[in-house]
Parts: structure tokens; sequence; C-alpha cells
């Protein structure tokens, strides 16, 4: 009886099982008969065994592997886990709606809402504006379903300290579910098609928030069009969230994760509590580093605060990361909290609480100067400057930096150029992201100093030369003719009746010795401007190119702001042209009205000592600190010509006479601001305001021809007229200040240049974004005459 019994269960097993391959290949068959949106009957195999191309799957776009189904037609296949992809998926990680399956995408550049790359092929399509691959819907719903299988033999891989070179490219992978550095935690392997952490694999689906306890949230895909409560960032379309729809609450899955009470070695008498609002408190560890060391400003809102005093952090400095490994240092760098405040070891700035070190190298640093890029190139030195930990004092005598003038303390971290002698703060350097370039440490032997492409040698050649080597007669690219050098102006070119018409062509001031002249025109060049260079690097133009030096156009110096039809260097790339007298200009000058030694500082505020003008960004006087002159005063002329005295006009920087009676301009017959400067004729005893004695256009040459008027037949040329002339063909009223008169004598075409000047110089004057310069603060004068923005 019990042999029966055991034959009896034996072949019910064993009908079962035969029916269960009868079921399989009837599947099989029912597979194989289905055309999949294809015209031709579309047949399975296990195998492709029989293919000489590469198979690709219509659906994915990757190489057939495996099972398979495939056209014996033409060219069609589909893996078998596409073909059984079901054509409406109610996904678990997006409950509003369903994802039906298209054949191609609804629209170009289609990305895919998991793993970010385009869609080409079979998409998941939500009217939420959700797109995915085949495989990047499935795979997360196999996710959702604990189902697997193709990660149980994926290996887990612990990111290295230290990574090497051929490993670049995974420090920019991100993970594929919280969108965060894939080598911040233990990741799968690459070999499973998708960049995923661990722990994100792993996530609960639901969990309760301490900030939102009306209802659970949610691990969905982010699409909801609100921002992380935690964060305040804007959604980015890609990866996933914890939110509650209903509520229009979400945070970022590395958000969720900040615990809500810490207790930290650098507050020990009482925990911190997260508080998502923003309170206006400032980060007890970064608030003393302005500048490049406070937190990201998208960080203010995560705030860690003490319910009992006053003391907070901000989320990146209460859970810094334990160890940092960085280009800048051979070592890694290790969490070290402090109690007290300390100087870094990097950039010479006070650190509190917040700290690293290197215990090999004694070295203590904040957290952000691990990741100070160690060359740079920054424009006011020609060569690439590097990070160093410490100087030696016997090699760098002059310890001043070159940006701010004040004396760096070479025991702590700066940038210097061990060759010629430069040196600049940290905080100096890195002010500003547009203002240095980093340079890869690959490059510095090729490229030590950036080299010119063509010659920059203004002279063309030298026809003449004095035993001294001094050239007598030169060929100047500028001109036509040869250029002949006079070193008496009264004795050898003019008399002095006629000074006051004649102006250099390249700087566009008054011509002074020594100069070039030439015998067969009126064109006059001073021996400095003569030197030129036809290329040249500006150590306030932040670019870094090398500017084209011009000749023969008018213009607006993007620095003075005068408009000038002088020689100009231009920048190609930002489109902005400065005038050869501002291009001249080092940031360390000695002016005649002051007897230091003045210093271009780009965040000093004060008063221009020319103009009375509050401004931010001026060359001052390290020494005596009462002294300061903003570029548009360093631009006026020592000497001006004005028809009002036949002597020339000085530039006066203190009044000659206190009485206040006398503190008129005899120009204009108005009232002198005695802050001011001005121009005088001691002879004469005449005084004038500045823009009097130098009208509203000095840098543009009178006697200069202008030929791009299309609207006049003749050439014309510029006139300066003191008194009201002609009416102008324009406007019709009396023609006065800076006017064109035809050159032709039997034409007598007149017009004001404001009346006919181009376009490019009509809009107003402009904030000098390409240059270090700076910007106006306040003007508590009235009728101020100098501009500055």
């Amino acid at each position: 009886m019990h042999d029966f019994v055991s034959l009896t269960k034996y072949f019910k097993k064993l009908r079962t099982l035969k029916k269960k391959k009868v079921r399989e290949r009837e599947m099989d068959m029912e597979m194989g008969s289905q055309h999949f949106g294809h015209q031709h009957p579309v047949v399975f195999k296990d195998v492709l065994n029989d293919q000489t191309k590469e198979a690709i799957c219509l659906r994915c776009g990757e190489m057939v592997f495996g099972s398979s189904f495939s056209c014996m037609e033409c060219e069609f296949y589909l893996h078998k886990k596409c073909a059984e992809a079901p054509s409406k998926i109610d996904h678990p990680f997006h409950r509003n709606h369903p994802l039906v399956l298209l054949p191609e995408p609804s629209y170009k550049g289609c990305l895919c809402h998991f793993c970010g790359k385009t869609c080409e092929k079979s998409v998941y399509h939500c009217s939420c504006k959700l797109d995915f691959h085949v495989k990047c819907a499935l795979f997360p719903l196999n996710m959702a379903e604990k189902k697997l299988e193709e990660l149980k033999h994926v290996t887990i891989k612990v990111p290295l300290l230290f990574t090497e070179d051929d490993n670049k490219e995974l420090e920019k992978l991100d993970c594929f579910m919280c969108w965060e550095p894939l080598l911040e935690s233990m990741y799968f392997s690459l070999d499973c098609g998708f960049n995923l952490h661990k722990k994100c694999v792993e996530l609960p689906h639901e969990i309760k928030y301490p900030f939102h306890k009306r209802h659970p949230l949610i691990l969905q895909f982010n699409v909801d069009h609100f921002s992380c409560k935690i964060c305040l960032q804007k959604p980015s379309g890609k990866g996933f969230v914890y939110s509650c729809s209903p509520c229009r609450f979400a945070v970022h899955i590395k958000c969720a994760e900040f615990p809500p009470i810490l207790n930290l070695p650098c507050h020990r008498n009482h925990p911190l509590f997260l508080h998502v609002k923003r309170e206006g408190r400032s980060c007890h560890a970064c608030r003393e580093n302005p500048s490049f060391m406070t937190c990201e400003e998208t960080q203010q809102n995560k705030f860690y605060r003490c319910s009992s005093c006053t003391f907070g952090l901000h989320l990146e400095c209460a859970l810094p990361p334990l160890t940092i490994k960085e280009q800048i240092h051979k070592h890694p760098f290790s969490l070290f909290w402090r109690q007290v405040s300390f100087i870094c070891d990097a950039c010479g700035l006070e650190g509190k609480f917040v700290s690293y070190i290197c215990s090999t190298c004694n070295l203590l640093v904040h957290k952000k100067c691990i990741s100070l890029p160690p060359i740079i190139r920054i424009p006011r030195h020609k060569h690439p400057i590097f990070h160093k930990y410490f100087l030696q004092g016997h090699q760098f005598k002059d310890c001043d930096c070159r940006l701010c003038d004040c004396r760096v303390e070479i025991e702590y971290g700066s940038y210097s150029c061990f060759n010629c002698k430069f040196v600049v703060h940290v905080k100096c350097a890195l002010e500003k992201k547009g203002w240095y370039k980093e340079v890869d440490p690959k490059d510095i032997d090729r490229k030590l100093a950036i080299v010119p492409k063509m010659s920059t040698n203004p002279i063309d050649c030298v026809i003449e030369k004095h035993d001294d080597g001094e050239m007598t007669k030169i060929k100047h690219f500028s001109h036509k003719h040869n250029l002949i050098l006079s070193k008496n102006l009264i004795e050898e070119h003019c008399d002095g009746a006629s000074l006051m018409d004649k102006y250099c062509d390249g700087c566009v001031l008054p011509i002074s010795n020594p100069f070039y002249y030439c015998s067969e025109c009126d064109f006059l060049l001073h021996k400095s401007c003569a030197k030129s260079p036809k290329q040249e690097q500006l150590w306030f133009h932040i670019c870094q190119r090398f500017l084209i030096l011009l000749v023969g156009c008018i213009f607006r110096c993007d620095l003075c702001q005068s408009e000038s039809n002088g020689f100009s260097y231009m920048c190609k790339k930002c489109d902005v042209h400065y005038c050869l007298y501002c291009a001249t200009r080092n940031y360390r000058i000695k002016h005649q009205a002051h007897k230091h030694r003045l210093f271009f500082d780009r965040n000093h505020k004060g008063r221009c000592s020319a103009c009375n003008v509050s401004v931010r960004g001026l060359f001052k006087c390290k020494s005596c600190d009462a002294f300061n002159l903003h570029v548009d005063c360093l631009r006026l002329p020592l000497t001006a010509w004005h028809k009002c005295d036949e002597h020339r006009l000085a530039l006066t920087y203190e009044e000659v006479n206190k009485y206040s009676e006398y503190q008129f301009c005899d120009i204009c017959e108005k009232k002198r601001d005695s802050r001011k400067w001005f121009y005088h004729c001691a002879t004469c005893d005449i005084s004038a305001h500045s823009y009097c004695a130098l009208g509203r256009y000095p840098f543009i040459k009178p006697g200069s021809i202008y030929n791009e008027l299309k609207d006049h037949p003749h050439p014309l040329t510029f006139v300066r007229k003191i008194f009201s002339g002609p009416r102008c063909h324009k406007c019709f009223q009396p023609c006065r200040d800076l006017v064109l008169e035809c050159a032709d004598s039997s034409c007598d075409y007149v017009v004001h240049w404001d009346c006919v000047k181009p376009v490019y110089l009509r809009s107003e004057k402009t904030a000098r974004p390409k240059t270090e310069t700076g910007e106006i603060v306040e003007d508590t004068s009235e009728g101020s005459s100098c501009i500055i923005l």
C-alpha cells in the first residue's frame, strides 16, 4: 500500500511537470508568432549563433546576446526582456499616472529621467514629462519589488582614498538615484550598466520625517515642481526624492539623511538641532573667513543651531567628511575638531572649530583650502604662480602682496613666482572666480609664459642711429612716412605760438620732449608711445589674452571711459578698447601730485583727492593713507592749452589763493570747489575747472581727419570751437566744443560731433566688467565732473 501511494505521487508530479513544459512551449510559440510592430513574423531564439553582423536591439539600442526575438527576412532584433516589456506600467515610484511604452520619443532631445542620457529608441513616457529607456524603467520596478537578481553577482566597490589617473572619469560620475558623486559611498560596479550607490538601492520606500509628521514621505521620481525643504534647491528633474505630493513637501535623498540632532566635540555643552528655516545667523565656523572662505549661498538655509545659546553651524561645517584628498597636497587631510580658533597654514586666515590636519607635514587648514588650485594665472603677472605653504625669508625680501599692497606672512600659504619674486595672498588671488585661471600641472613646462603669435616690435626698421644707439630716424608701423626724433620742441619743430595745436597721435596728450615727428605731415608721436608693442597683456584686463595695438580708429576707452582717436589696445574676445595712456600705466605709479608711490587696490574704498568722489578701486598711498586717485583722474594731462590764455595751463592740486572770492573758473565764470584739482596759469593768474580747460572730448586730436560720415562726400576735420561758431547742419544750433568741418575750403559744411558720432559711441557709459577697476560708491559733491562706473 505504501508503494502504491508513492507511485501515485510520482506520476502526479510527472504530469505536473509535463503540463508546465507544454505551457512553456505554447508561450514560446505564442511569443514567436508576435510581430512586435514589425511587418514580418518574429521568431524566438535562445542563442544567436548564425549571426555574422552585430545584432542591435530595436527597443534599447544595445547589443543582443542570449535569448532574443528576430526577423528572418530583415535585421530586426529584440532582447527577450525588451520584448516582454509591458505596454503600460503602474510604477510604484510614480503613482500619479501610468508609464506608457512608445516606439520612439515624442520630441527631439528627449532625456532619460533615470540615467540622464539621450533617448533614441523606445521609451516609457508619462504626461508629467517623464521619459525612460526601457531598461531604466524596468530596473527601478524590479528594485521596488525586491527583484534584483541582476545585481546579485555584481561586485560592490569601496571608493579608494587615492584615485588613480586612469580612474579620473569615475570621479565625474553621479549616482542615478541621489545624483551625488558616485565615489562618496560604496557603489555597484559599472558592469551592471547603472551608476548606483549600494545604500541608495537599499533605501526604504517610506520614511517618517521629523519635519513632516503629518504623512510619511514616499520615495518617488523627482518630477514635482517644488524645491527641497532642507536645501531649498530647485528641482533638477533627475533621480529620486522623498516627497509627500498632497502637501507639496519634498527632500533630496541626501538631505533626508541629515540627523535632526547632533552632538559635536566643538560644542560639548548642548546638542545642536537641525533647522530648515532661514535664521539670519552666521556660522560660527566660517563667519570669520570672508570672500572665498564662506559657505555656499545655497547652503545657508541648512543650519544646525543650539537652542540654549547662540552657537550655530552651516550643515557643511557641522557634518564635514572625515578625510579629504586633493591635488594641492600629496597626503590626505583628516578632520580635526577645534574648540579654539586657528590660523590656516594654506591661506593665512583665521578659522574656527572645523579644521583638517596633515599629521605627516604638520599642516592645519580650512576645509575649503584643501581644494585650492595648486597653480594659477592672474592678470598682474606674466608667469603662472604656485601655491606654497611657506616661503623662505632670504629668498623673498619684498613680501608685499601685489594685489593689496599689504604684507604677506610667508610662514603661511601664499601664491608666488620664485623667479620674479612675485607674491600674493591666497585670499587676494582667488577673490573672484573669473579673475584667475587654473593651470594644469602637466602644461606648466611648455606654457611657463604665454608668447604672442606675432612680432610685437612697432618699429618696422631703424633708418638712422646715434653713436649711443638712440634711434633718430625710424619707420613706424602706424605711419606711412619716416619719423624723425626731436628733443627740443621750440627750436627744432615749431614756434611757441602754435604749441597749443600739437598733440601726440598715440596718447593724444599735448606734445612734449622727446618725440618723433613727420616732416611731410602733422604726425607726432612721443618717444615712449612709439615704443608701445603691437601686442600686450594688460594687468587690469581679466581675460589675460594678448591685446592688439590699433591705429586709425575712434573708440571709447573701457577703463577711463574717454572717447579717443589715438592708439588703442583691443581685445577681440571681449570687444573692448583701452586708450594708450591707460594701457601703459602700471599698478604701481609715481604721480607728481604726491611724494610717495601709489598702488592700485581694487578693494580700497575712499575719496579721490582729485575730484572728491567716493569710490571703490583706487590708487592709494600706503605710507600716509591720505592720498587717493582713481583711474579717471589719473588720465588728466599735466598741462593743457586753452585760448583763454597764451601760456600752458598747469594741473594744480591745491588752491593757490585761500580767499573764496578768487575761487572761480575764468572760463565759465562759475565757482570752483576748492577740494578739486584745477588748471592754473601762474603768470596770468588764470584758473579753470578741469572740464572747462579740457572740453568734453580732450582726447580726440584736433586737426585729425574723419572719413566715416556717409552723409557728406568730403573728408572732415576735427576742430574745437571755444566760442560759438556757424550753425550745425544737423541740429541748426551754433557750433561749440568739438565739431567736424569740411576739409574742402569751398564747402562750408560743419556739424557737431555729438550729432554724427557712431551708434557704438552714443550708448551711456557702462561699468567695467572686463577689468579690475572699481565703481562709484557715493558722490556728495555738487556738479561733479568725474563720472566713474
